[in-house]
């Protein structure tokens, strides 16, 4: 019996990596304090603002998404002061663990897994606390597959002086987001999701509103401290030693993502998410988010299955990594990423994955429909 197995990893980060930046890492590494590399930096500081859609500064630091969520944090919150903080899943509720570490008063708009945030309660808790500094959310909640109303939050965090701030490490380049236009004034980043790179690199835009509470700020950050990497940006220069390989493989990155410009990214997305969903239906399972978002398709496990037990066996024995449920979530969902580097075959390949899965725990299911049903979707390109 031959144990050779091609391996396909549709998580919702990390993702697969082009060719193209794969052969990137291979170049000699420059010295990070040399005119080349500030170059290097500035443009692809530049080149990513029409990937955040943004006019905005986008500053960037050696860390996983995390680590920009909490410059985001401790670079914006002084001990004492009030953040409301949006916990719709395992991401949300990590932003009222980073505020309550930073000494803040935190107000928890609790919601339930699964579920979108109601913007109305967003302005209600608003006006209950007008002292609010910041309002801190996500724009895809990856735990459950939620995408939120970002325009609508952004539209009553405008009429304060709190600043919206949005965690888009996973939504990001996968559908519509205008953080300018939405009034939102922090977003944070990853490199290991739509941006199609290893983990490494977090990224952080600020607008002028955020920057004057930022300098008013009385943090205790260092390395996160937001305006260590303002000082430097417009000369190129990092505040540490960066990430190298990284930025090299940034800039293979953005000519891949301008030539298929960000529309032509939100259209891809959009019609992987809708080929999957089509499967996932055919199939007889139900999708768990109530609005879904075009990252990835989180499912719940149906009776009889051991969730577990399923993933694992897509990806120990058919060599197609998904995503399991986490915390309270964990064996009740699984969530299957169409994220990044993904094309209309690693869709199909990822539910015919699914259907052996389900069949070798004796599931009622008919081999290949789930897959017809994607084709159905995927025979044509994205509109």
């Amino acid at each position: 019996m031959s144990t050779f197995k091609k391996r396909y990893l549709l998580t919702p980060g990390p993702t697969m990596i082009p060719p193209a930046v794969v052969e990137a890492r291979a170049k000699q590494l420059p010295h990070h304090r040399t005119p080349q590399f500030y170059e290097l930096i500035k443009s692809v500081h530049e080149r990513l603002k029409p990937f955040f859609c943004t006019k905005n500064d986008i500053y960037s630091l050696s860390a996983s998404g995390s680590g920009a969520m909490e410059a985001a944090v401790m670079s914006l919150l002084s001990p004492g002061d009030t953040a409301i903080c949006i916990d719709g899943g395992k991401f949300g509720h990590r932003w009222v663990e980073m505020c309550a570490a930073a000494g803040a008063n935190v107000v928890t708009i609790k919601v339930e897994n699964g579920h979108a945030v109601d913007p109305q309660s967003v302005a209600t808790t608003l006006q209950q606390h007008p002292e609010t500094k910041a309002v801190f959310t996500q724009f895809v909640e990856t735990s459950t597959g939620v995408i939120f109303d970002i325009k609508s939050i952004g539209g009553h965090v405008a009429k304060t002086n709190a600043v919206l701030v949005v965690d888009a490490i996973s939504g990001l380049g996968t559908q519509e987001f205008l953080p300018d236009a939405w009034d939102v004034d922090i977003v944070v980043a990853g490199s290991q999701k739509a941006l199609m790179l290893p983990p490494g690199l977090g990224f952080v835009s600020v607008s002028p509103k955020a920057w004057k509470l930022i300098d008013a700020a009385k943090n205790r950050a260092f390395y996160l401290d937001l305006r260590r990497y303002r000082k430097g940006h417009e000369s190129g220069e990092h505040p540490f030693t960066p990430a190298i390989s990284l930025y090299i493989e940034l800039n293979e990155v953005l000519t891949m993502i301008e030539q298929e410009t960000v529309e032509g990214m939100w259209k891809r997305h959009a019609w992987l998410a809708e080929a999957t969903r089509a499967g996932i239906a055919a199939l007889g399972l139900k999708l768990f988010a109530e609005q879904p978002a075009n990252a990835l398709t989180a499912v719940a496990v149906p009776n009889g299955v051991d969730g577990g037990k399923l993933v694992k066996t897509m990806r120990d024995d058919l060599g197609v990594t998904i995503a399991g449920g986490q915390a309270e979530l964990k064996g009740k969902i699984f969530r299957i990423a169409h994220l990044g580097y993904i094309d209309r075959f690693d869709v199909l390949t990822g539910l015919a994955a699914l259907e052996m899965a389900l069949k070798r725990q004796h599931y009622s299911v008919e081999i290949g429909r789930g897959v017809t049903a994607a084709e159905k979707v995927l025979v044509n390109d994205p509109q």
